[in-house]
């Protein structure tokens, strides 16, 4: 089962442009009660949502066609790590360095 991390978001319309202001972030070993549980505990009243991020996907054209590149995100720090690489690379994928990091880890998994 993927997995991916929670935001919990408060609807803020006391601004001249109301939007959904995050108040919460539980990590991937958390669950959906465990969010609703930490949005009981602050005793707050509101209108709050609840959004699961599992995957990121990552879009280039290469050779003249759209291609994808999935990934799981655990928490906000993986995606901000990941939004750090896309804007390092100028939106290329290190395909080739990504290649050589799985050869690697697959290495030492099998020692």
């Amino acid at each position: 089962m993927p997995h991916g991390f929670f935001t919990v978001e408060q609807w803020d319309s006391t601004n001249p442009k109301p939007h959904w202001n995050p108040i919460l972030h539980l990590d991937s070993y958390q669950s959906l009660s465990k969010a609703i549980d930490a949005l009981q505990k602050r005793g707050k009243p509101g209108l709050y949502r609840v959004v699961q991020t599992q995957r990121c996907v990552w879009a280039q054209i290469e050779g003249g066609k759209l291609h994808l590149h999935r990934s799981h995100v655990s928490s906000p720090d993986s995606l901000a790590q990941l939004v750090e690489i896309y804007e390092r690379e100028g939106g290329r994928r290190p395909v080739e360095k990504a290649r050589q990091e799985r050869a690697k880890a697959k290495r030492n998994r099998n020692g």
